[in-house]
């Protein structure tokens, strides 16, 4: 992909000028070296983080339980890979989350 960069400077400068000035050069480095400047100063290069790894869809079947008013949920997901053979493996969130230490929560 062709670049073209053209920058003109008109003296004398000012301390504003200057700060443009340090904005420009980090610019080029930026543009001559994109890798190098991704590592130093990652914030400048928003929506670039390296791909996550692809896990697996999950079934997803919600848990019913047949109650006399009809049938309700418990909460519980399918969390086996969908199109799983056997039975589903329920889990709810309180199953992820660990107990606090003891002494509660600080």
């Amino acid at each position: 992909m062709p670049i073209s960069l053209k920058i003109e400077i008109t003296s004398p400068l000012d301390s504003n000028d200057h700060d443009l000035l340090s904005g420009i050069a980090v610019m080029v480095l930026a543009i001559a070296n994109h890798e190098l400047a991704r590592e130093r100063f990652p914030e400048g290069f928003p929506g670039e983080e390296d791909p996550a790894p692809e896990r697996p869809e999950t079934c997803g079947d919600l848990e019913v339980t047949m109650e006399p008013n009809g049938p309700t949920a418990t909460g519980r997901v399918c969390i086996s890979d969908v199109g799983h053979r056997g039975r589903h493996r329920y889990r709810g969130v309180n199953d992820f989350i660990p107990a606090p230490a003891e002494g509660g929560l600080n």
